[in-house]
């Protein structure tokens, strides 16, 4: 063990690395993790380099997120010659054989819940005392101030949906919701730990739903029962939102963020029917104009997939002119990969490579300029901004901001726009 291992009392204290892959979903359960070998008297290493137990939290989306895990493994085989390597999330659920046997380090856990007790024993041969219940622990461990003051919450895990590109149904089973009860307590702990922006996350969040309690109520309930500055709702389906959450967002005065991210995925008729997608294109122009009637400052943002199979120059074309038309200030493009054990892997008219590789470019620099488009319509305008750095924050809009460095962390400050950084692609505040 390095020598600069801190101590406590006379006993040098084990270190963990977690690398994360993959959705906000597996972002916010990574921290849970984190949070509980904390608690359990871990403490976090500097890389993968100088840990005694590596995570790695996996994704399984597309047939290029398997490769990324494989990648990713290679990479912590290589930092460390000695460390254990804790494989799991999406990826394991499916295949967990696929990287056990990558090599003797590796070991896969499909229960999160697990993974504490799991790197003692591969450490130690013993159980980390009080990992149980990890929940409990990564609050006390987010309470100590382990953990940000804008922190994912994950309210809703699992998805009915079945698209036909992706396999995250398989891995992670149908949808369900964490009790509003327990949300509020945990939402409470971290309030009252500091945390001022928690960010709702889910498989499927929109479809949220805890008895008469859809997604809208529990923000309400959030933002009338704790003491978190605002709330977050992170990516949605379209054909999840309901009309008592476009209200909210026009209602709350900014402390539900007029923001959404809004998965598209393409903007053809035709290619979303294919995709199994539950709704066309021109349902999706309709919901964004209810949104932005409801909320005239929303910012929206979204996913598209290039190069699905089939998809031809027309069909391209068409998702061009209707992400031109929502005005998204922010575009995650992907290009399609097939993923094996769905529909569309088996289709014969998979797209060229070099064609996905031009739409994608075609999209990155629409996205670029729809950004701009989006800061330049808040220049003159205030909004609420959490300094999570010195001398930068994120705004309601979901920009980052850059604004007076003497600003202390986790402060939700009001600002005005002033100007744009073009070359960092942020709004600078007066």
């Amino acid at each position: 063990m390095p020598d600069a291992r801190h101590r406590a009392g006379d006993t040098l204290l084990p270190r963990f690395h977690i690398h994360t892959l993959g959705c906000k979903v597996n972002q916010a359960e990574s921290e849970t993790m984190a949070a509980a070998l904390l608690a359990a008297g871990w403490e976090k290493a500097g890389g993968a380099a100088d840990c005694d137990v590596a995570i790695l939290n996996t994704c399984t989306v597309t047939g290029e997120a398997d490769a990324k895990n494989r990648k990713a493994i290679r990479m912590l085989l290589r930092a460390n010659d000695t460390a254990p390597i804790i494989v799991t999330g999406c990826a394991i659920n499916i295949d967990a054989n696929r990287y056990g046997d990558m090599d003797a380090r590796v070991r896969c856990e499909t229960d999160k819940a697990k993974i504490p007790t799991l790197a003692s024993r591969l450490v130690h041969g013993e159980s980390s005392p009080g990992a149980d219940n990890l929940t409990q622990v990564a609050l006390r461990a987010r309470k100590d101030g382990a953990f940000r003051t804008r922190v994912d919450l994950k309210i809703q895990d699992g998805c009915d949906n079945a698209c036909s590109y992706c396999i995250v149904h398989v891995a992670r089973g149908p949808a369900r919701s964490v009790p509003a009860r327990k949300i509020l307590e945990q939402a409470r702990v971290l309030a009252n730990a500091g945390t001022r922006e928690l960010v709702l996350v889910g498989i499927d969040l929109a479809a949220y739903k805890d008895g008469d309690t859809d997604l809208a109520q529990l923000a309400a309930m959030l933002l009338g029962q704790t003491k978190i500055g605002r709330v977050r709702i992170s990516s949605v389906e379209p054909q999840s939102v309901t009309p008592s959450l476009i209200g909210a967002l026009g209602h709350s005065d900014g402390r539900l963020c007029r923001h959404l991210h809004l998965c598209l995925q393409s903007g053809s008729s035709k290619v979303l029917h294919e995709m199994n997608r539950h709704y066309d294109a021109a349902a999706f122009a309709k919901l964004v104009a209810r949104l932005r009637d409801a909320a005239p400052q929303l910012a929206l943002s979204t996913d598209v997939i290039v190069g699905f199979p089939g998809e031809t120059d027309e069909d391209f074309e068409e998702s061009y002119r209707l992400i031109e038309r929502c005005g998204f200030m922010r575009l995650h493009v992907f290009r399609y990969s097939r993923r094996p054990g769905t529909p569309a892997a088996e289709r014969a008219d998979q797209v060229d490579p070099q064609v996905k590789a031009t739409r994608s470019q075609t999209l990155m620099e629409l996205g670029r300029r729809l950004a701009l488009e989006d800061m330049e319509r808040r220049l003159g305008s205030f909004e609420q901004v959490i300094v999570e750095r010195p001398g930068l924050g994120t705004s309601e809009s979901y920009h980052t901001v850059a604004c007076n460095a003497a600003l202390p962390i986790g402060e939700l400050v009001t600002v005005e726009f002033a100007d744009i950084d073009t070359e960092n692609m942020r709004l600078i505040a007066r």
